[in-house]
């Protein structure tokens, strides 16, 4: 466990955002070699990999040869055993009422095992080396859940110490539908992006005097709906949007970046590192106003 023996000065909030949280990688990587080091960090969903890693001592060159050996498709085992289902799901309507028990279908398509498998593996024998922050929802009562590794601090979220960093990462990154969630008892965890996007709020309780968020979604400005599906796909988008306006709020202990990445495509492994550049281009583009809102 870390103590925190002053109030932190400077700490950075990472956005979700599937495979285009390489760009996070870029951001913290420009962000040291222009001299600014947090004193915490706090991730969400995939954020809150790349903020445990650089938390556990991953830095510039360990995160290239991460992106260089990830495995990509392999980090996926299929959980859903389609045609036993039906089957199941078949046998359970012919059966009369008081024989039919509970059908036997997953609550996700992928399982799950290897992601939290290969965590473990990246975090194998590295201590952390500053205070840390995770975000999930707990699917059972829809509060967020606020996982870390710091000494115990004051928050209106459920604060708990971080016991298997594996599955409380897993958990935050478990899209309801696609991954099976997370049981980390009490709590049924999945993606923290439904409750806090980009975590700024836990970094405020902790008692960071400047905050760095980091968000990697935009609305996307043009939309022509042509079926239902674009129009419930674009009111989910609204209301991500409006959760992460209350997020950013404008605070002058606040400074926000948000790279631009329309051109990315979230499930291509290609393009991960193009993230990574484009995370290393807004810091130095921004690196002035940056330096400006850390002095002052």
């Amino acid at each position: 466990m870390i103590q925190s023996t002053s109030r932190p000065r400077l700490g950075i909030a990472l956005s979700g955002g599937t495979l285009k949280a390489a760009t996070h990688i870029g951001v913290l990587s420009a962000l040291e070699q222009a001299g600014i080091v947090p004193d915490c960090i706090a991730g969400t969903s995939a954020g809150s990999l790349v903020g445990a890693l650089y938390a556990h001592g991953y830095r510039h060159t360990d995160f290239q040869r991460l992106l260089r050996d990830f495995p990509g498709i392999r980090l996926v085992d299929y959980g859903f055993p389609f045609l036993s289902s039906v089957f199941s799901w078949t046998m359970h309507k012919m059966m009369p009422k008081r024989l039919q028990s509970v059908p036997v279908v997953p609550n996700g398509l992928v399982r799950g095992q290897k992601f939290i498998q290969y965590i473990s593996d990246l975090i194998e024998n590295k201590p952390s080396n500053i205070p840390y922050f995770i975000v999930a929802t707990d699917l059972i009562s829809g509060h967020p859940v606020v996982f870390h590794n710091s000494a115990p601090f004051e928050s209106r979220h459920h604060a708990v110490q971080i016991e298997d960093l594996p599955r409380t990462i897993a958990g935050s990154c478990a899209l309801p539908g696609i991954f099976t969630p997370v049981k980390l008892p009490p709590y049924e965890l999945v993606d923290g992006a439904f409750r806090h996007y980009v975590p700024v709020t836990v970094l405020r309780e902790f008692g960071c005097r400047k905050i760095i968020a980091v968000n990697l979604y935009r609305l996307p400005p043009s939309f022509e709906p042509t079926t239902i599906v674009d129009v419930l796909i674009r009111s989910f988008d609204i209301l991500l949007r409006e959760s992460i306006d209350n997020d950013l709020e404008s605070h002058t202990d606040l400074y926000v970046i948000e790279p631009d990445l329309s051109q990315i495509r979230w499930h291509a492994f290609s393009d991960m590192k193009k993230c990574v550049y484009i995370g290393t281009r807004i810091v130095y583009q921004e690196l002035r106003p940056l330096q400006t809102f850390i002095s002052t």
